[in-house]
């Protein structure tokens, strides 16, 4: 037999080296499920309060419904559908109470509903996007430029925000009180 083999002492010998042991591997996945507790719950649980928040305002499911039930394929929104993908929507187009804007409003089938503030005069805009029963709020501003030729509105220029900025949340509100004073609720 060979030196190897026999080892030192004359008996076999395995070394396993930096070996973990059970014990150590139960710790390790102790204290793994104990932080994912620690921080994954009041986070799973924040998202949830906020998505049940959302879906008590009753006020996105009546404007949708008012929308689907009294909008109808207007010639006044055609030049608006391809700018803000409005195709295959029930839309209706409102004059905002001051003369200078108008409100476009469309809804999907889905409850997603889309409200378009729009100063002509200007060519600015600010349009409001809330996504079907989630309630999910987002919102574009920027300029249109009219194409005579197209006879459409395009966007030159544009951002997106989820309601962070003054005026996206003054828009809301705004839209909010004029549905109340136009239509009751």
């Amino acid at each position: 037999m060979s030196a190897f083999r026999r080892g030192r002492g004359g008996g076999a010998r395995v070394e396993m080296g930096e070996a973990i042991s059970f014990e150590d591997v139960l710790t390790v996945m102790t204290v793994l499920l104990l932080l994912r507790l620690v921080f994954m719950v009041p986070l799973v649980n924040l998202d949830k309060a906020k998505t049940i928040a959302a879906r008590a305002d009753k006020y996105w499911s009546l404007q949708a419904l008012y929308v689907l039930t009294h909008g109808g394929d207007s010639t006044r929104v055609q030049p608006y559908r391809t700018a803000f993908g409005l195709e295959g929507k029930a839309s209706m187009v409102s004059e905002s109470g001051n003369g200078k804007t108008v409100f476009l409003e469309a809804a999907a089938s889905d409850s997603t509903l889309t409200v378009l503030r729009h100063d002509p005069e200007t060519g600015s805009f600010i349009s409001m996007n809330v996504a079907g029963q989630g309630h999910s709020v987002s919102f574009r501003r920027g300029k249109l430029i009219w194409s005579k030729d197209e006879a459409e509105w395009f966007p030159a220029s544009d951002s997106v925000d989820y309601g962070t900025r003054q005026e996206s949340r003054e828009m809301e509100r705004g839209f909010r009180e004029w549905t109340k004073a136009k239509r009751g609720y």
